[in-house]
């Protein structure tokens, strides 16, 4: 039986290359269709449709890093970026299935470069309807934030 003091809940992601998170979490912050979810233990069941943006979750079983404090609780947060997608929110389970996830943790200048060279292809076609062409645009964006906060 689980400790009545533990705020935690089960948290997965899953993409078409398979799983890439199962853990214990404090705390998931995701990004919806229409706007920013977080999801706290015992949040209510519901099934969102996911939007493009950062998934971060905060782990109740990983350590803190050495020399960490109180207030560096941060460092220990995971951050995906997701492109479509549901959530499913029950019974304190958070089931994240994606279109297409990247984990932001190790990612390397050449995969992020690479993502923003195909979104930016992707962005010219001209096949493209206007709701997909304003769909890359936004994934080229986010894209492109994501390498400059991480000094790519």
């Amino acid at each position: 039986m689980a400790n009545p003091e533990d705020k935690s809940f089960h948290c997965e992601l899953v993409d078409p290359t398979g799983k890439l998170l199962d853990c214990r979490a404090t705390s998931v912050v995701l990004p919806a269709h229409d706007g920013q979810l977080g999801i706290l233990y015992d949040h209510m069941p519901m099934l969102c449709q996911l939007g493009l943006g950062i998934m971060k979750v905060t782990p109740a079983d990983r350590p803190p890093a050495a020399g960490a404090t109180a207030g560096t609780a941060a460092s220990q947060e995971a951050f995906f970026f997701l492109d479509g997608g549901c959530a499913l929110v029950a019974k304190n389970t958070v089931t994240v299935i994606a279109y297409s996830a990247l984990s932001l943790q190790g990612t390397g200048t050449e995969q992020i470069q690479a993502l923003i060279e195909t979104a930016s292809k992707s962005s010219a076609d001209p096949a493209l309807s206007p709701s997909q062409r304003a769909h890359e645009s936004e994934r080229l964006r986010t894209l492109r934030k994501i390498a400059e906060s991480h000094g790519h």
